[in-house]
């Protein structure tokens, strides 16, 4: 079977949810896989059964962890190769062969149906004739939510991280001068097992690669800005493209309901940015 930029964006749309929905999950074992850690720490030596049952089950949620990553990291790859055939497809209006259909189709992780109702007609907002420009085009408006998604993501990774040290400062310090000694120093003890799984759901690494992503894409669009102005050379806008998929494809997925949450003012600030773009336009006297 054939696929279009219209095909392209249902799997694309529906791969990134499942994406979506599996780093969730891939954060929820990650704490689960800390708890045994923090449990065992309270846990006297001569109850040495149940240290063995901690570690046994640490050792499960460690390994589903192992597994359900592995599926994430297939689902995004697909849902990232069918972004890019999108765009080059939509943009410049060619065909793939059979052998690449094929290739798309065995990455592909959701079913033709699954990707059919996911299907959006106005998914790229660009009226420009295949070529070049029209590229270009979707490509900025790709970048321009990219961005933004990656902002977001950005703020909610420092919150979490904000909160979790907040929390845990408050409850560790705050109940250790009310306790015996050796409680204290087991919360104490307690409050460095759940440091470790601050470390291990890396979400400062989170924060940083979202800004870092943000950052990039940013520059992308100036670069797509100033290639609007010369009238999309083809190596430019084809040198953009390079840069923008290793930029989002080395960033972090962004997070849930990210979109779906600020969609209205996102919408607004692209129709706004249009508007100028066409203002720009008119002014150098370019086309529409």
């Amino acid at each position: 079977m054939a696929l279009t930029s219209a095909n392209l964006v249902g799997y694309l749309r529906a791969e990134f949810k499942k994406a979506s929905r599996l780093r969730v999950g891939l954060f929820f074992l990650q704490l689960a896989a800390a708890v045994p850690a923090a449990i065992a720490v309270l846990i006297p030596d001569h109850y040495g059964d149940v240290l063995y049952w901690l570690a046994l089950a640490g050792a499960v949620l460690l390994l589903v962890w192992w597994f359900v990553n592995g599926r994430y990291t297939r689902i995004r790859n697909a849902a990232q190769a069918a972004r890019r055939g999108a765009l080059l497809l939509g943009g410049l209006d060619e065909s793939l062969s059979p052998a690449e259909v094929d290739a798309l189709h065995e990455r592909f992780t959701v079913s033709a149906a699954e990707a059919k109702a996911e299907e959006k007609a106005d998914y790229y907002a660009t009226a420009l004739p295949a070529g070049p420009p029209r590229l270009g085009e979707m490509l900025e408006e790709s970048a321009f939510y990219s961005e933004q998604l990656q902002r977001i993501s950005a703020v909610t990774m420092l919150a979490v991280l904000v909160v979790f040290a907040v929390v845990f400062v408050v409850i560790t310090f705050g109940i250790a001068p009310y306790v015996g000694r050796d409680t204290g120093q087991a919360i104490v003890r307690v409050f460095l097992a759940l440091l470790v799984f601050g470390m291990s759901a890396d979400v400062i690494g989170a924060y940083r690669a979202h800004r870092d992503a943000a950052n990039d894409i940013r520059d992308i669009r100036q670069r797509l800005k100033t290639a609007d102005a010369a009238r999309y050379p083809l190596a430019d806008v084809l040198l953009t493209f390079v840069d923008y998929n290793a930029a989002v494809e080395s960033a972090p997925e962004s997070v849930p309901w990210a979109y779906e949450l600020r969609a209205e003012r996102l919408n607004e600030r692209w129709a706004e940015y249009q508007r100028d773009r066409h203002a720009r336009r008119a002014a150098l006297g370019q086309r529409q």
